[in-house]
């Protein structure tokens, strides 16, 4: 079975996939929002998403982490970049990548991170459709080429307004 699921919130997307998993469907393959599911029996599997460190979309010492993880009795399923799709048997017990505020602080930082360098990148790619723009202001191209940004650029912006929050709301916690 294919299932289409872009989202911007690896929570969101994480709790989506065990969701499948709870009704008998496990993840096999991610590309761009496409996502593989295969049969398997209910609640089989528990899925995390992690974001390795690194810089762009190079992670730092992924063999080791390949290899930390399947001492761990976890499968790295899918690496997308620095996104990596995580799975555990249900059977072998919890499955949480990141136990403590700190080290989910950490996650949350990466990912504010990646998603501010995403806006910058974008936004600089903008400014030729705002040139055009004002060149040509009745032009329905420009008009949409700009139009789709500011909303890429929202969407960034809310991505980075989530992390924000999830790290207010952890180190309230720890306190």
């Amino acid at each position: 079975m294919i299932r289409w699921k872009f989202t911007y919130d690896k929570d969101e997307e994480q709790d989506w996939l065990n969701e499948y998993a709870r009704q008998g469907w496990a993840m096999t393959k991610f590309w761009l929002g496409v996502v593989t599911f295969v049969p398997c029996q209910p609640g089989e599997y528990i899925y995390q998403i992690d974001l390795l460190p690194g810089k762009g979309l190079l992670a730092e010492d992924y063999e080791g982490y390949v290899i930390f993880m399947d001492e761990m009795g976890v499968e790295v399923l899918q690496r997308w970049g620095r996104w990596v799709y995580l799975r555990k048997r249900a059977g072998d017990g919890p499955f949480e990548v990141y136990t403590d505020a700190e080290s989910r602080i950490a996650l949350y930082r990466r990912i504010r991170r990646m998603f501010l360098w995403a806006f910058m990148m974008i936004f600089l790619c903008s400014f030729n459709a705002w040139v055009l723009l004002f060149q040509y202001p009745e032009d329905i191209f420009s008009r949409g080429l700009v139009g789709t940004y500011i909303v890429i650029l929202a969407v960034m912006l809310r991505a980075v307004w989530q992390c924000s929050w999830r790290i207010r709301e952890l180190e309230r916690q720890s306190r």
